[in-house]
């Protein structure tokens, strides 16, 4: 199952499924294939905090409404650290 988090005003999304890109990559598809057939579009209500909607070959994606996390305090010199 794939889990799509949108943002608290969203009214459409679009989004990949997981298992669908995994099946092509196993089945040698090209990538722009691959990306085509998992692909998901549509719409949610306004309302709605959790809804689901299923890919064209059936697998389940979940969608969740997520806040957007509150801004940083200060400066975090850590933040742009590259390991």
């Amino acid at each position: 199952m794939t889990t799509v988090w949108i943002s608290p005003s969203a009214t459409s999304f679009s989004c990949l499924c997981e298992p669908c890109l995994e099946a092509a990559r196993r089945s040698g598809l090209l990538f722009a294939d691959a990306l085509m057939r998992a692909s998901v579009r549509g719409s949610i209500p306004a309302t709605a905090d959790v809804s689901s909607r299923r890919c064209a070959a059936g697998h389940e994606i979940v969608l969740r409404r997520i806040e957007r996390p509150a801004s940083l305090p200060h400066h975090d010199d850590r933040q742009l650290a590259l390991s």
